[in-house]
């Protein structure tokens, strides 16, 4: 399953809107935002054998839901990757908290 359509199934999901770095315009709570992150490699004795790019999500909400953090958590673990989450992180002037997701 591709990042795309990883973050399709994720929407549907939860019933967010998902856009990839950024919205053009305003959106309510909760919303996911995901981007590139670099890439993971194995290489060794100047040949590499593996990489795999790396992504972050951005699942901002203005209300704990960790029903909702568990469907992601669940759609994420089903299509293959392994991932690291943030602890909630709380944006003053925006009034929403985030949590981080390092998929790897």
């Amino acid at each position: 399953m591709t990042i795309a359509e990883l973050m399709t199934a994720i929407g549907q999901a939860i019933d967010a809107p998902v856009a990839y770095s950024h919205f053009t315009s305003e959106h309510r709570p909760p919303y996911l935002v995901y981007l590139g992150d670099g890439q993971n490699q194995f290489d060794a004795d100047d040949t590499l054998y593996w990489k795999r790019n790396t992504y972050r999500i951005e699942y901002y909400f203005d209300k704990k839901d960790e029903s909702i953090e568990n469907q992601i958590e669940d759609l994420i673990l089903s299509a293959g990757w392994k991932f690291d989450k943030s602890g909630d992180t709380y944006i003053e002037g925006e009034g929403i908290t985030v949590i981080y997701y390092n998929l790897q």
